[in-house]
């Protein structure tokens, strides 16, 4: 009866698992018929959109002009070369054309060339209706995005299951919003225990038994941080007063950012009385306008009531000794100061004031957030995280969505910042008007070296110590050196000398023992370089009478004129959506004009380095398989490739892991390394700076400086563009403009131009 029953089971449990399989594949299809549905929605709305041809233009012909008269004329046209006295000229072509005098011949000469113009303008429109209809058939990525999502909707309704990605996103994304997308307070480790799954992992001394409820500074000893084992920090130090501003600087691939997730999560010891916002990701898409997305702090300011409640109902109770009763009246003040910068009065006008100065007009704040860009979502989320005022702002590349008139407005609002701030910047123009200290990650070290001042006085104070330290090395080496020769010459001589050379041993193990100075270890120098790609003679490219626009929309660019030389050194600057990338990507040929013309050199090669530039490297490889496989006939041997990609950064360890677990900092050298084979004669760099670190950038300043080619760059990286740039263009207003001044005198013209708009924002 047992083997009947445990058979029966087994039955059923088959017959369950066949129809899960059968429910599965069922929904599968279903989805796949959706999709397919789908598809054919857009499609069908898309050929909806689609121009017809124009019609092609009636040829102008008022005196009924047959062929032969007309080959007869064309005949003529040759035979009779131009003549001082056109009259004489056109009498003498008549007399090869019967039937028609010589004012008739000259008029049909001009027909024909009206014709002439008509016939290429329509040429032109049809080309551009035919791509403009091939985009269109083209899906777009929120098009796939929406049939995917949509897709996967109908299979998950259907089949009732997830995949583990996607139960992993949706975890992260719950734990997100819970705690990064929000002002973080009380330790309740979920964070930590996040990173810790994800290898990252942060150790550190106990912290005093008892501390006062309000500290609101931050100090942890013997701190380590590692990533999958290996230490990112070891026994160090980690200290923040409230009222500082720190610049958090290192290497790539130093583990900064790791650091800053440990701090955002809570994982290194915080007090509680410090409420931090970590910027990590763009606010989500949602029907909240941006206005509305940055005034979202309801939760906040009801947790505070509802403390301040608790507080006045302790204190009202007699419950509490002397010293709890003023902890609990020091609380109440630090949260009445909360209540107060939340205040639902002020909220609207400090918000608005916020968004304008990051760059979005009255009209774009009451857009909802699900029709902005990641960039400007970026943009949102910085918005809310500066309106909330945390008491420890952690801020990782927060220049790297912003257009430089958005640049110099957060510059001039973080200077000012009273409470604390922590971040990862790679613009020294910015962490030194900015910054109170700097904070280096020595990664040779694994500690966390701190400096008064801006990044140049980090720079100079950096360098002294290392002056001093060598002094101090080699004069112990000297000592060293001389109690050691000493020793082994006089040490086994008459017993006299024997006493001094043993009492010289004896001074140098005690010397040694005591520990000796460190050798400074220089700083390694990047040798980025872009081989002489040749003499191309002048103009390289030339632009005339450039009109473009994406699709139906308007012109972005309206009868632009330029040229471009081996010698040119041009910085594009103007606000976010004026078209600086797309200007690259029409002079790079990936974009065609509505009107006008691109006409590049014959034997002109061109480069590009893009936001995106990821996209290049194949993530899957490490990066020496990877080169050597593009460029076999130059790298003949491996090692060549190594050494090549040495000179960019790529220490060996990094160059035989796969290129995924790299930073991003580290992917972008090996992207320059890769475009420095192709040895163009005019380089494009869209934002090189955003991943790179202070040594990186000072390379590529000095690669530029002797490239023999021609350069268009775009950065919001005034340093860089001071130390590279000879003319700045102004892309504005559907206009490229050449700028009659520097770097500098540009920064200034903008900040002055920032706080006029805000001064007419604020007066209404």
């Amino acid at each position: 009866m047992g083997k009947a029953q445990e058979k029966r089971e087994a039955a059923e449990k088959a017959a369950a698992k066949k129809a899960e399989k059968d429910a599965k594949k069922a929904a599968l299809k279903e989805a796949r018929a959706a999709k397919k549905a789908l598809k054919a929605q857009v499609k069908e709305a898309v050929e909806a959109q689609k121009k017809p041809l124009p019609p092609k233009p009636e040829e102008l012909n008022e005196n009924n002009w047959n062929d032969a008269s007309q080959k007869a004329l064309d005949d003529a046209l040759r035979s009779h070369a131009p003549l001082p006295n056109q009259v004489e000229r056109w009498r003498l072509i008549s007399r090869d054309v019967p039937s028609y005098s010589s004012r008739a011949c000259a008029l049909r000469f001009l027909e024909v060339r009206k014709n002439i113009k008509k016939l290429k303008d329509w040429e032109a429109e049809c080309r551009a209706v035919t791509l403009a209809n091939a985009a269109l058939s083209k899906l777009d990525g929120r098009a796939k995005k929406d049939i995917e999502e949509k897709a996967r909707r109908a299979y998950q309704e259907k089949a009732g299951v997830k995949t583990e990605e996607e139960k992993a996103a949706e975890e992260a994304r719950q734990l997100a919003e819970a705690k990064m997308g929000r002002v973080l307070k009380a330790d309740d480790g979920a964070a930590a225990d996040l990173l810790a799954a994800q290898g990252v992992v942060a150790t550190f001394a106990a912290p005093p038994a008892k501390a006062h409820r309000n500290v609101k500074d931050v100090n942890v000893s013997n701190l380590g941080v590692s990533f999958h084992g290996a230490p990112i920090l070891d026994g160090t130090t980690f200290v923040m007063n409230w009222g500082n501003r720190y610049g958090f600087v290192g290497r790539n691939g130093s583990g900064k950012s790791t650091v800053m997730r440990c701090i955002g999560a809570r994982a290194i010891p915080i007090p509680a009385a410090i409420d931090i916002y970590h910027l990590t990701t763009e606010y989500p898409p949602t029907d909240e306008t941006a206005l509305e997305a940055v005034m979202k702090v309801d939760d906040e300011r009801n947790e505070c009531e509802r403390e301040v409640d608790e507080l006045n109902d302790l204190m009202a109770s007699d419950a509490l000794d002397e010293d709890a009763h003023n902890d609990a009246a020091d609380r109440l003040n630090v949260l009445y100061e909360r209540l107060e910068e939340l205040d639902a009065a002020t909220a609207e006008a400090r918000a608005t004031d916020i968004l304008t100065g990051l760059g979005f007009s009255a009209d774009r704040q009451k857009q909802k957030t699900k029709d902005f860009s990641g960039g400007w979502r970026m943009r949102v989320a910085l918005a809310r995280a500066l309106f909330i005022q945390p008491a420890l702002l952690l801020l990782d590349e927060p220049t790297n969505h912003l257009d430089m008139e958005a640049v110099v407005w957060l510059e001039d609002y973080l200077s000012k910042w009273q409470k604390m701030l922590f971040m990862v910047c790679h613009s020294q123009d910015f962490l030194n008007n900015v910054c109170t200290h700097i904070c280096h990650l020595d990664q040779l070290h694994k500690q966390l070296v701190y400096y008064k001042g801006n990044y140049d006085s980090f720079v100079e104070t950096k360098r002294d110590l290392q002056t001093e330290q060598m002094k101090r090395w080699e004069a112990e080496q000297a000592d060293l050196k001389q109690m050691k020769e000493y020793v082994a010459k006089f040490g086994h001589g008459t017993a006299k000398l024997a006493r001094q050379g043993k009492s010289k041993e004896k001074l140098l193990a005690k010397k040694m023992a005591s520990g000796l100075t460190e050798k400074p270890v220089e700083k390694l120098s990047l040798k980025f370089r872009f081989p002489d790609p040749g003499h191309l003679s002048p103009p390289v490219l030339q632009v005339n009478e450039l009109t473009f626009g994406y699709g139906d929309g308007p012109n972005l660019y309206e009868n632009v004129d330029f040229g471009l030389d081996l010698d040119s050194r041009i910085a594009l600057v103007g606000p976010n959506g004026a078209g600086k990338s797309t200007l690259v990507k029409i002079i790079n040929g990936e974009l065609t004009p509505r009107r006008g013309a691109v006409r590049p050199h014959g034997h002109l090669k061109m480069t590009k380095f893009t936001q995106h530039f990821e996209d290049v490297l194949d993530l899957d490889k490490n990066a020496l398989e990877w080169i050597h496989a593009l460029y076999p006939k130059v790298f003949t041997k491996l090692e060549m490739a190594r050494t090549w990609l040495g000179r960019y950064g790529c220490t060996a360890k990094q160059q035989e892991m796969p290129m995924k677990q790299l930073s991003d900092g580290q992917k972008a050298r090996i992207v320059f390394a890769k475009l420095a084979m192709d040895k163009p004669h005019l380089l494009m760099l869209d934002e090189p700076t955003n991943h790179l670190d202070m040594e990186s950038i000072d390379s590529l300043a000095k690669m530029i400086n002797n490239f023999k080619g021609g350069l268009v760059l775009v950065s919001h990286d005034m340093r860089l563009i001071s130390q590279v740039a000879k003319e700045i263009w102004i892309c504005d207003k559907k206009k490229v403009e050449r700028y009659q001044g520097d770097i500098l005198k540009f920064k200034l013209a903008a900040k002055k131009a920032q706080r006029k708009k805000l001064d007419q924002h604020a007066n209404g």
